[in-house]
């Protein structure tokens, strides 16, 4: 008689899968669409009684968050690890970045949050990243049958994917996500997960800041960097709207002047600054920003602050280029085809 194969331990640590920037939704029955939700992305880790919930920048969140440990507790597994996001929704029902921002950490702030869970990782014993992203779903779909409050099973569809991201820009939301039903779950940002947006928005770190006029005297805009391709860091422009008087009190006290700017591959001229003298600080903030495309010199067009991500630090910036290409499988282009 055969012996059971031993149940594996929880891993200590989960590369999370990624989604690449692409202009087009993919189309075929090959791929699966969600709600692009503005929030921040966790893991939950339940091991019996105990549960960690987890940022992207691996900062462990539970003590924050004790409703929704609470709730992972009483799914029925032993063990397991749920992907998703912690968001907040604004009086549209739309999930909103900077009301996420003041919610999260204040007292009885948690009672309007929520994780929109859309990957199961690990269950019970078993790791489901090598199984297709479908089999994933109806798995994770089963374990959340019944379950309800702060953590809710994220919906999705097959197919359509254009119609998807049409219907997301209209009602306002921030985009799709696009997802290979067939693909495992790789920790990287193979492809087989796309992100499409209604919006530009990216993540830079704050470099320097410029003083402003009358009530914005203190901070009137922010200087942006991040590295490229190469790893050298590039200045990306500047952004003034979207600060309020409680964002700017709050990044002064948290900004840490620097006698020098780090090396820039091409440090803003006066006249990109409008003759502003900037204020250098140690690269050491993350922030989102939503801007409309980049002018002929690279630098962000239109940028509105969206919020300090408190979830990221400045060495998990990713290389700042753009991939607008859109994605698509053989078998995606053949159904396509299809009367």
């Amino acid at each position: 008689m055969a012996a059971k194969s031993r149940p594996s331990p929880l891993p200590r640590r989960i590369g999370l899968q990624l989604a690449r920037l692409v202009k087009e939704a993919p189309e075929g029955r090959d791929w699966l669409h969600e709600v692009k939700f503005d929030g921040y992305r966790v893991l939950i880790w339940k091991d019996g009684a105990r549960v960690r919930i987890t940022s992207r920048g691996g900062q462990d969140w539970s003590g924050k968050l004790p409703d929704m440990v609470r709730s992972a507790q009483a799914l029925r597994c032993d063990t397991c690890i749920l992907d998703g996001e912690l968001i907040t929704l604004d009086a549209h029902r739309i999930s909103n970045f900077g009301l996420l921002q003041q919610r999260f950490g204040d007292a009885g702030g948690e009672a309007k949050l929520c994780v929109m869970v859309f990957d199961l990782l690990f269950l019970d014993g078993r790791d489901l990243r090598p199984l297709a992203q479908i089999e994933r779903k109806e798995q994770l779909a089963a374990l959340f049958k019944g379950v309800r409050g702060p953590l809710v099973l994220t919906s999705y569809r097959l197919g359509k994917g254009r119609e998807a991201a049409r219907a997301a820009c209209r009602e306002g939301l921030e985009g799709i996500v696009a997802k290979r039903s067939d693909a495992p779950y790789t920790g990287d940002r193979s492809g087989s997960w796309l992100k499409i947006k209604c919006v530009d928005s990216e993540e830079f770190a704050i470099i320097a800041y410029t003083r402003g006029l009358g009530a914005r005297e203190s901070l009137g805009s922010l200087l942006l960097g991040a590295p490229d391709a190469s790893g050298r860091w590039r200045y990306f422009g500047r952004v003034g709207t979207g600060l309020d008087e409680r964002t700017i009190k709050q990044l002064l006290a948290r900004l840490k002047k620097s006698p020098q700017p780090i090396a820039l591959a091409n440090r803003p001229t006066r006249v990109q600054l409008r003759g502003a003298t900037p204020i250098w600080v140690k690269p050491q903030l993350v922030v989102e920003v939503e801007f409309r495309g980049y002018t002929e010199d690279g630098l962000l067009r239109q940028a509105s602050l969206k919020g300090v991500r408190e979830d990221r630090s400045v060495d998990t910036l990713r290389p700042q280029q753009r991939n607008a290409a859109p994605v698509s499988s053989p078998k995606a282009r053949a159904a396509a085809a299809e009367p």
